[in-house]
């Protein structure tokens, strides 16, 4: 069934949202300086933890780490709500997103309490953005009703040099990406699980 195309309403609300919050930081202060940007709401290990400040897990995916950190996450927000919330519907969309970016942010934190014993200051929609990655992967491989998209390999390619080129980087949370990524394909599941919902998308 192929959707008549909409404007990407939440989509452009978020990216919005992202900028506007941005130059706010820059005006109060400075998105590279991590103890201000802590005092902004990203996310730090022992205050989410120990003082439960749990809003921090939405928050920090409002933050970004300067601008070029912002810029490569909403052009990589505006592609993929091109791609997707026209096609799974505008609340769904937004529940994929929110929920990601908030279990990215748990997954990075279990991580970095866990497994390498340090903290860090950690912000940016980008976990929320791999569960979008997530969710559109399962589109990819489910959507089209008995035969699976040709787009598929490439897609796949696509993440593992993400990933991979995460991994490579230590100032990037990879941790996040992952949660966020899995997290997208498995609230996807769930959503389409008693209707799939049968997608084509054109080169």
């Amino acid at each position: 069934m192929r959707t008549e195309y909409k404007i990407p309403i939440i989509t452009i609300i978020l990216a919005v949202l992202n900028v506007l919050v941005y130059f706010y930081i820059e005006m109060k202060g400075s998105s590279y300086d991590s103890e201000f940007m802590i005092q902004m709401g990203a996310i730090y290990e022992p205050l989410v933890v120990e003082n439960h400040e749990y809003y921090r897990l939405i928050t920090h995916f409002f933050l970004h780490f300067g601008f070029d950190h912002l810029i490569n996450n909403m052009v990589s927000l505006l592609v993929l709500g091109y791609a997707l919330e026209n096609v799974i519907g505008r609340t769904r969309y937004a529940v994929i997103y929110f929920l990601s970016g908030i279990l990215a942010g748990v997954s990075s934190i279990v991580y970095n309490v866990f497994v390498t014993g340090e903290y860090t200051v950690s912000c940016g929609a980008s976990g929320a953005i791999y569960g979008l990655m997530g969710a559109l992967l399962v589109l990819l491989i489910w959507g089209n009703r008995g035969h699976r998209s040709s787009e598929v390999p490439r897609y796949l390619v696509f993440i593992g040099l993400s990933l991979y080129s995460g991994i490579q980087d230590t100032s990037i949370d990879n941790a996040a990406h992952i949660g966020g990524f899995i997290a997208g394909i498995l609230i996807c599941l769930i959503m389409t699980r008693k209707k799939r919902m049968e997608v084509s998308y054109e080169s």
